[in-house]
């Protein structure tokens, strides 16, 4: 696949290998007429770069010529390159994730070549190949682009990149390697895409939200992550979803239906993926559950549910009653949507609130009573792609059967008051002991039948 269709959604290493592949193969491109091959070309206009202390520039540097190696089928510049290659550039480099300021620096690299024209004395220092593409890229600015170049506030780290992609052209040059760049790149993107995720829950509840909550025990935020944001949280989810079964580490749970087993849930996995862990225990989550609590809020666990094609549901319940080995009372949880959330793939279903401590009457596994579940009225909660809702650990809820081909995935975050202590270890290690994910059970032992508050209401098997 050319890097060009790169998906955003994927797991961050998987964008990663694709652009290193990339970038390595060019080790035996030639730079379009220069001594000097693609990669010793992007490496040597990096390092020159770096010197300036300016990430987003440095990496510019790095990539200011994916354009002509991201598309194969690009309209070329007789034998020149890619046609365009700076706007293509611009566009991996955002479908990729990186800053928005690293694709301008790299689309801007051909606009400064353009504005530095205007002048002899560097069109005279121009290489023959430079000088034949210009003629490709529009030729010298006109008064009109040049001042509006100069109007740019960044126009002098643009020049700045430029110069170093001029000078980058020493076959002799010893620079740091293609493998220097690599967590160099890796830290940004990630750094970007936990921004990105947080943004929107950086604004706190309004007076009318936290009327909503108080009123309804439920709070829901239609589409808060969009864009780069729910890009960033696809692309986590699909990642936990690819890991291997681990023993010790994140939770893998399955189901068994009509179908081969197949995963319905991941557990514990806060402390093995730096970007959910930003996202569920952050200032800004945490003060929204903060006032919603009316005091502050401490994780008490965290799953995601991924109800695949054909998905059993999940049968009525309130939570509390799940929550209650630990000394607590009282709950919240945060559902997030990674998939859209209906009536048709198993969305969730509420009742009415139900006041603080009220527990309605219970079948032997924890989940409402048969004829209660019957009486209680139900409201489909539909949810887009990036919602998030909140409610509380007493309002009763259900789902039905993913009758979709697609899958319903979302996130499901519990949150207790701090003032009641953090038992989060002590939580996942009492599961792990009573009923652990397949890869950490014993041959022959019947971890269904003592799971109890572990399993209520679900299809985990």
């Amino acid at each position: 696949m050319a890097l060009i269709d790169s998906d955003p959604r994927a797991p961050l290493p998987k964008r990663v290998d694709a652009l290193f592949a990339t970038l390595a193969a060019a080790d035996t491109a030639g730079y379009i007429g220069e001594p000097v091959s693609q990669l010793a070309h992007a490496l040597q206009a990096a390092h020159r770069a770096a010197a300036a202390d300016d990430e987003a520039l440095a990496l510019a540097a790095l990539l200011h010529d994916i354009g002509h190696l991201a598309d194969p089928d690009a309209p070329q510049m007789q034998g020149l390159g890619a046609a365009d290659h700076e706007r293509i550039g611009r566009a991996v480099c955002d479908r990729l994730g990186f800053a928005p300021r690293v694709g301008r620096l790299v689309e801007s690299h051909v606009a400064a070549k353009r504005y530095l024209a205007r002048r002899a004395a560097y069109d005279g220092k121009l290489s023959e190949a430079s000088r034949r593409t210009l003629t490709f890229q529009g030729g010298p600015m006109s008064d009109a682009e040049a001042a509006a170049f100069e109007a740019d506030p960044d126009h002098k780290a643009m020049l700045r990149l430029r110069a170093c992609d001029e000078a980058a052209k020493d076959p002799d040059a010893a620079v740091p390697g293609l493998d220097h760049w690599r967590p160099i790149v890796e830290r940004h993107l990630q750094a970007q895409a936990i921004d990105a995720v947080l943004a929107p829950l950086r604004a706190p509840p309004t007076d009318a939200q936290l009327a909503a909550w108080r009123r309804d025990h439920l709070l829901v935020l239609p589409g808060l992550l969009d864009g780069r944001g729910l890009a960033a949280l696809e692309a986590w989810t699909a990642d936990l979803q690819a890991r291997p079964e681990t023993p010790g580490k994140w939770m893998k749970y399955f189901e068994r239906g009509t179908a081969a087993r197949q995963l319905c849930r991941v557990e514990d996995f806060v402390p093995h993926h730096a970007g959910f862990e930003a996202l569920l225990c952050g200032p800004p989550l945490m003060a929204w559950l903060t006032r919603l609590m009316g005091q502050p809020a401490c994780l008490f666990k965290e799953k995601i549910n991924f109800k695949l094609p054909g998905g059993a549901g999940f049968t009525a319940h309130q939570d509390a009653p799940a929550f209650d080995a630990f000394g607590h009372r009282y709950h919240i949880t945060v559902l997030i949507a990674v998939d859209p959330q209906t009536r048709t793939n198993g969305g969730l279903e509420f009742s009415d609130p139900i006041d603080e401590g009220t527990l309605l009457p219970q079948r032997s596994d924890g989940s409402v009573a048969e004829e209660v579940e019957a009486r209680l009225p139900w409201h489909p909660l539909d949810l887009s792609p990036g919602s998030v809702a909140f409610f509380d650990s007493y309002i009763p809820h259900r789902s039905g059967p993913n009758r979709s081909d697609r899958p319903r995935r979302g996130l499901y975050v519990t949150y207790n008051r701090a003032a009641d202590g953090d038992r989060r270890a002590d939580y996942f290690a009492d599961k792990r002991a009573t009923f652990p994910p397949e890869i950490e059970r014993e041959p022959g032992v019947d971890y269904l039948s003592k799971a109890g508050r572990y399993n209520v209401g679900n299809p985990i098997r």
